[in-house]
């Protein structure tokens, strides 16, 4: 009763906004055009907004040379859902205070034109900015001996999300990466989405292109909340992971180079749909050396008091991609208690980044797609 009450309301919602949306369109701009009718008006608006939602949900079920082309215009329009609402609303207001000051500045239509210029305006900064891979640097200590390492050089990758992520993307995502010249790769989740299909000669492309990072000590990964199926399984993408160059660790801990290790976790969010916990780090740090340094991937920024109590030096954590579209990066402050850049814990430092590439909307406003750079220094060995 619960799950189709929510869903109930979840569309309830979609609907209302759309509907406010679509109003606010034909009173402002169509109904001032003289061959639209109001009837084919709501009709065509309507079909657009259902058709959103198969280019979101029903995604899969659609035919293969449609799925790419109806989930890219399906999330452009939950994109400018977000504005649209905002500016809307905005202008609402501004409408009344024209009418309590008796000041008739713009017409109606004028008014509805100026929106649709903005919020198109804004979708396209939007796109272009999400397609620009930044480079994010920071150095940091961990005042611990690694073996004969005195300093390491990490790429810090999350929320790849490669269902969405065209060949040329990722070549550069690729390059990026080898620019840096890191000692090590690491993933902090979201690979894949598991509700996306993806063909296997895509995948196969993708592979190819991992092949070619370069690092000394390779690529470790932690699997996101988009790399479980619905039943909390990834076997058959883990297998693919593997076959590119990629270590996946879930629930378990490498040393690398007799230097350092890396404490990989399950996501937080496979908890809710295996109905099985995940381990505490406590469990995975048993039988390794605390004298060395001990980085954790974890995809969400949670559970950090856990970390810092058990003893890790660093977490690495993706997922909120710094709300990737403002106002939600408010949100995302509010819900983490650090959602982008870094913080220190006590003896624990933890970077969060906003993510290699996005998730929905093809947009990034107040946020960007970036490459962690890190140099992580140690402690001389005496």
């Amino acid at each position: 009763m619960g799950f189709y009450f929510i869903i109930g309301a979840v569309i309830a919602l979609f609907g209302g906004i759309n509907y406010y949306i679509g109003a606010w369109l034909w009173n402002t701009i169509f109904i001032e055009i003289p061959f639209v009718s109001e009837n084919v008006y709501w009709i065509i608006f309507s079909l657009l907004v259902v058709g959103s939602l198969i280019g979101v949900i029903w995604n899969r079920y659609l035919p293969r040379y449609l799925r790419k082309s109806s989930y890219l215009a399906s999330s452009y329009w939950f994109g400018s859902m977000v504005y649209l609402t905002i500016f809307i609303t905005i202008f609402r207001i501004i409408g009344l205070l024209n009418k309590s000051i008796d000041m008739d500045f713009i017409s109606s239509f004028n008014a509805g034109l100026l929106l649709l210029v903005i919020v198109l305006g804004l979708l396209a900064y939007g796109s272009i900015n999400a397609k620009n891979l930044k480079v994010t640097s920071y150095d940091i200590e961990i005042p611990k001996e690694a073996g004969t390492l005195e300093e390491l050089h990490v790429a810090l990758l999350s929320d790849i999300h490669l269902s969405s992520l065209q060949d040329k993307g990722m070549k550069k995502l690729v390059d990026k990466i080898n620019s840096i010249k890191p000692d090590i790769v690491l993933i902090a989740g979201d690979i894949i989405d598991a509700n996306r299909d993806i063909d296997s000669k895509e995948l196969e492309l993708k592979e190819y292109n991992f092949k070619k990072i370069k690092s000394t000590y390779g690529i470790y990964a932690s699997l996101g909340n988009h790399d479980y199926d619905d039943k909390g399984d990834s076997a058959y993408r883990i297998e693919r992971f593997k076959q590119a160059g990629v270590n996946v660790l879930r629930d378990n801990t490498i040393k690398i180079a007799d230097s350092f290790y890396i404490i990989g976790r399950e996501d937080k969010f496979y908890e809710r749909i295996s109905r099985q916990k995940r381990k505490k780090v406590s469990v995975l740090m048993e039988d390794i050396d605390r004298k060395l340094p001990i980085i954790a991937l974890d995809h969400q920024p949670v559970d950090l008091e856990e970390a810092e109590e058990a003893g890790v030096d660093l977490q690495l954590s993706g997922h909120t991609h710094k709300g990737q579209m403002f106002p939600f990066s408010l949100i995302t402050n509010k819900v983490f208690k650090v959602d982008y850049g870094y913080l220190k814990m006590k003896e624990l430092q933890v970077i969060v980044s906003s993510g290699a590439r996005t998730w929905g909307p093809p947009i990034r406003i107040g946020s960007s797609s970036e490459v962690v750079d890190i140099i992580i220094h140690f402690t001389k060995k005496s």
